[in-house]
């Protein structure tokens, strides 16, 4: 019965009993109750709370309660807990503890889920239980309970009032979160996907329908839009999300138009307070673009790369032209199996070209001369010669002049002299001789 009319009936029966002693226009929260009288009524409503809480549960199971169902056993406590603030409000309207715990209770209620029009329902039909004992009360003549019925009658009113206040402004404050997490998911720019817990699709926001190249893949399940190679690897995801409550990784995709792509997936789930999954949801980024740019970007390295080691062949057999049938090539570094190939080619490109009749060949930068460089070096003397060059070995020191003779390197004939310059002025002057002899002159001294 809703509490006004409840209050009518109410009236009604005080009146007859010629107990309405409020003033004219005074509420009944202004009602007069003496101090005697308030120990009296509260004494009666204590006594009573066993039977009254006993009528309450048990009305859970008439026809005309059943729509408000079982009440939880968390709400029955929370129901039983307020008593006391229900007969603290009887005795002085002007409290707030009521109100303070109606509030409570909203949050309690939001926090585990349940239904708040049931809330509602639960909480009149305790103030009605409440009423009916304030009532009999009346009828047994206990001092103060016809003033502790008006009081209990607005006590009723102020807890529906303040919970449908509370739960009006819960209720827009929660549109608005919803509005603006709507719109965050419709204008994302990465996939987004929700589903049941058996992954059937109940939202999917335009770029995951854009992604998938199609509308409808706002519904049926998220296994269809997998490549059917990828099965076990989604069967496995599931797995670790439902056990870790997450899942991160990337998965291949197949468009409506039967093209693959691969994408970055982060999955997890939305559990209730009791910890049971209510939704599992997916946030999937098209991994075409990054792998477009890593596939542009190997494509450049090994570019780099080319022209790095081409430079370096450069460098790792320099020639240079010192004067006319004299070239020099000043060597650098070890020199190995890789590089002595690319010497004599160097060399032998050089000398086809330039007519050069001498090639000096500078060590100084070698730092180890050993058998293989020795061998590497007579190799090129004698390509050298079969092209009509005659190669200068310079930069041999003394330690490895000793090196040479230890090794007992033989170097065919070929002219060596300790530093680059002395070299230089040997081949200039063999190549003048050349041109003066080739001329007929006769040579100068």
């Amino acid at each position: 019965m809703p509490p006004r009319v409840v209050a009518g009936t109410v009236r009604a029966r005080l009146a007859q009993r010629g107990r309405l002693r409020a003033r004219p226009g005074c509420s009944y929260a202004e009602a007069y109750m003496p101090g005697a009288e308030v120990s009296a009524f509260r004494q009666a409503m204590s006594q009573r709370r066993p039977e009254i809480f006993a009528r309450i549960v048990e009305t859970s199971a008439n026809g005309g309660a059943c729509e408000l169902g079982e009440v939880p056993p968390e709400l029955h406590a929370e129901l039983g807990a307020s008593f006391e603030t229900w007969l603290d409000t009887a005795e002085n309207p002007a409290t707030s503890e009521l109100e303070a715990w109606v509030h409570r209770l909203g949050d309690v209620a939001r926090e585990r889920g349940w239904d708040m029009r049931k809330v509602l329902a639960w909480l009149e039909r305790t103030g009605q239980g409440l009423l009916e004992a304030a009532l009999e009360a009346v009828d047994e003549g206990v001092p103060g309970a016809d003033t502790g019925a008006r009081r209990i009658i607005g006590a009723m009113n102020a807890a529906a009032a303040t919970f449908n206040r509370a739960f009006r402004a819960k209720a827009e404050e929660a549109a608005k979160h919803a509005t603006v997490l709507r719109a965050v998911a419709q204008n994302a720019p990465d996939g987004i996907g929700i589903a049941l817990p058996d992954g059937t699709v109940i939202y999917a926001n335009p770029a995951f329908c854009a992604m998938m190249g199609s509308e409808e893949a706002g519904r049926g399940h998220f296994k269809n839009f997998v490549h059917p190679d990828e099965q076990a690897k989604l069967a496995h995801m599931a797995e670790v999300s439902q056990r870790m409550g997450y899942w991160e990784g990337s998965l291949r995709y197949l468009r409506a138009d039967g093209v693959s792509f691969n994408a970055r997936l982060k999955a997890f789930r939305v559990k209730s307070a009791s910890g049971e999954t209510i939704a599992r949801c997916v946030l999937v980024r098209d991994a075409t673009p990054e792998e477009r740019v890593e596939e542009e970007r190997r494509a450049l390295e090994e570019e780099m790369q080319r022209v790095q080691a081409a430079a370096l062949q450069e460098l790792a057999a320099p020639l240079l032209p010192l004067a006319e049938g004299v070239l020099a090539m000043p060597l650098v570094g070890a020199l190995d199996a890789t590089r002595t190939p690319r010497i004599i080619e160097v060399m032998l490109e050089g000398i086809t070209r330039t007519g050069a009749g001498h090639v000096i060949v500078d060590i100084t930068g070698v730092p180890v001369v050993d058998a293989e460089v020795a061998e590497s070096i007579v190799r090129a003397a004698r390509a050298a010669e079969l092209v009509g060059a005659e190669v200068v070995l310079t930069g041999v020191r003394g330690a490895v002049a000793k090196t040479l003779l230890d090794l007992d390197v033989d170097l065919g004939g070929m002219e060596t002299w300790s530093t680059l310059r002395a070299g230089v002025a040997h081949a200039i002057g063999h190549e003048r001789l050349k041109r003066q002899m080739r001329r007929g002159a006769a040579p100068r001294r």
